[in-house]
């Protein structure tokens, strides 16, 4: 069970982050309802991920963690690194 738990988690990271560098570049381009689904898919993955860290009592991880899923969201709402102006 945890093994699953763990290949399954980090396959959902790994699809997260993907959706991230899929998009950044075309986020602006997409109607309400895609930008919800993609932001609240990678919010709600850092923040389960985060909350089980936490719970595990690694504050330090936990935190780390947190800041990430806030950067990547940050970058995916305004794309800093876009070439487009």
């Amino acid at each position: 069970m945890i093994f699953g738990h763990i290949l399954f988690g980090t396959i959902a990271v790994i699809g997260v982050l993907l959706l991230e560098v899929g998009f950044y570049r075309d986020f602006a381009r997409l109607n309400l309802t895609q930008k919800l689904g993609i932001f609240l898919t990678i919010f709600g993955l850092f923040t389960t991920t985060a909350l089980g860290i936490f719970l595990a009592g690694n504050f330090l991880a936990g935190a780390l963690v947190s800041a990430l899923g806030i950067l990547l969201l940050g970058m995916l709402v305004r794309p800093i690194f876009s070439t487009e102006k």
